[in-house]
């Protein structure tokens, strides 16, 4: 499994463009040793499981133009190259230096392989330690004051499935259906974008922050990476997007599956040049009553196409696990509502699902971990194992084990309560061509590598944490239809109802609590 999605080490070099390249005939890899900037956070959706999601910071892009600064991405300059030549050889030597120093220090870490060594959480972390200086993380406690029925999760999934539609029928006529929920002015700028993706892949959906203009409106404002994929190359996106409501309005219970009705009645909306819904006849005044995007800015927009060979040092295993003041007291919590879940109990379903989506990555067939992670991260994966194969690849991580598990924070909304822990494993990860040659990664060395998963239960759920391959509903050995639904039973258990289920993973080296 490639890093920054299950755990081995993604191989991936950045490939610099036009004069750079051509100079050097070879590609530089990425400044930070561990992985790509691409999507380098966390991925938040979830669908029908509200919120979730993964990182894709290690998919990193070569090549193409740049529509606007930012993204990190590096291009060579134009004009006359012959002065600087020199200077781009030492440039290359000094990179080449650092890449080698980071290698040697990734390799020379110490994993223990004995999980039953790992310790019980049991303290919150030192105030004083190295990460007491981070930035706080964003509080939503008093919207969720406010609004109990507020979850960022749902929030989240929200976010996600409209981002998907509007950029989808954007410059469609279908894109009238989200009305209710974009503004007109936004309509418009998704409407002369430009030709639509056919697919989009979201790498980092993230709120960054949230403001209240009392007693007129809430907004929150998300930055969401992506990779829009056409019939043309792939374009890479960073946007932020506002979303506005009414400061009286509240949140509504999810939705297994979203079909864009009138937010005020729930009829099926129906387009009209007033923004009035035909059934109840409300207007659609911007956020009035749910959610409204009414400001997307564009970060940056760029060409690219994956580059999924090479190998990127592992960063971030040694920095310390941040953990929320507040997650063993949270814990406590749920364990005071629901006695059998406990971290212990927690440990063996972890464990599980690490072996599962493990074994079918490897496989090159996600069938088998329907059901222990959420419908949008499966969809994710299924793409990158799509592009391997695309370009005559296929990546592994064999002996892969899960040395230690940290806790890391605890949140509970009305409809979910949610799990982060940090991991330390490691593996042989390696990437093979088509002749079965090793194009990246290794099967001699270990890669060890640490991320952050976060796992979902409904809250209302109560009983054992299921740590074999069975419906957790009905015991029946586990096999889910296309639409998320045991197949024996015939509940949804892709989408946290009934037991902890797999919705995000963030690298240690940008998450932020």
């Amino acid at each position: 499994m490639p890093r920054r999605l299950l755990g081995g080490a993604l191989p991936i070099a950045i490939v610099l463009a036009a004069p750079l390249a051509i100079l050097l005939a070879a590609g530089i890899g990425e400044a930070r040793p561990g992985g790509g900037h691409t999507s380098s956070g966390s991925f938040s959706s979830g669908r029908s499981s509200g919120g979730g999601g993964f990182s894709s910071s290690s998919h990193s892009y070569s090549g193409g133009d740049t529509h606007s600064s930012g993204g990190g991405y590096y291009y060579g300059g134009g004009g006359d190259t012959s002065g600087g030549i020199v200077f781009l050889g030492l440039l290359l030597v000094v990179i080449v230096v650092a890449a080698a120093v980071a290698a040697s220090s990734a390799k020379n870490r110490e994993w223990s392989s004995n999980f039953d060594m790992m310790p019980e959480p049991d303290a919150a972390p030192d105030p004083g330690d190295a990460w007491s200086a981070r930035p706080p993380a964003l509080d939503l406690g008093p919207l969720m004051q406010r609004d109990p029925g507020f979850s960022r999760a749902v929030f989240e999934d929200f976010v996600f499935e409209l981002y998907a539609a509007a950029h989808r029928e954007r410059g469609d006529a279908k894109l009238l259906r989200l009305q209710p929920y974009i503004s007109p002015a936004t309509l418009d700028q998704l409407a002369a974008w430009g030709v639509a993706p056919q697919q989009v892949v979201i790498g980092t959906l993230q709120i960054e922050d949230h403001s209240a203009e009392p007693p007129v409106r809430d907004q929150i404002r998300v930055r969401i990476e992506a990779t829009h994929i056409g019939t043309r190359a792939p374009v890479y996106v960073v946007e932020h997007w506002r979303f506005s409501r009414s400061f009286d309005a509240r949140s509504r219970p999810p939705e297994r599956t979203r079909t864009w009705p009138c937010p005020n009645c729930g009829a099926p909306w129906q387009p009209s040049p007033t923004r009035q819904c035909a059934h109840c006849g409300q207007a659609m005044e911007v956020g009035k009553f749910d959610w409204c995007v009414d400001k997307i800015s564009v970060e940056s927009e760029t060409r690219a196409l994956a580059s999924l060979t090479g190998t990127i040092p592992e960063y971030g295993n040694d920095l310390p696990t941040v953990v929320d003041p507040a997650a063993h007291a949270m814990l406590r919590q749920i364990s005071a509502d629901d006695p059998q879940v406990t971290f212990e109990t927690l440990k063996p379903r972890i464990l599980l699902v690490y072996q599962q989506l493990n074994t079918a990555w490897n496989a090159n067939d996600l069938t088998s971990v329907r059901g222990f992670v959420t419908a949008a991260l499966r969809t994710y994966l299924e793409y990158w194992l799509h592009e391997y194969d695309h370009q005559g690849l296929h990546n592994t991580l064999t002996d892969a084990r899960v040395s230690q598990i940290d806790l890391a924070k605890v949140t509970r909304d009305r409809y979910y309560d949610a799990i982060t822990v940090r991991i330390f494993a490691d593996g042989f990860d390696a990437t093979r061509d088509t002749r079965g040659k090793i194009v990246g990664g290794s099967t001699d060395e270990r890669r060890a590598y640490t991320e952050y998963w976060t796992f979902l239960r409904s809250s209302t759920r109560r009983g054992p944490v299921t740590t074999t391959p069975a419906c957790p509903n009905c015991g029946a050995p586990l096999a889910i239809s296309d639409i998320g639904d045991c197949t024996h039973c015939g509940v949804a258990v892709e989408n946290g109802s009934f037991d902890w289920t797999l919705s995000k993973i963030e690298q240690d080296d940008n998450y932020t609590g």
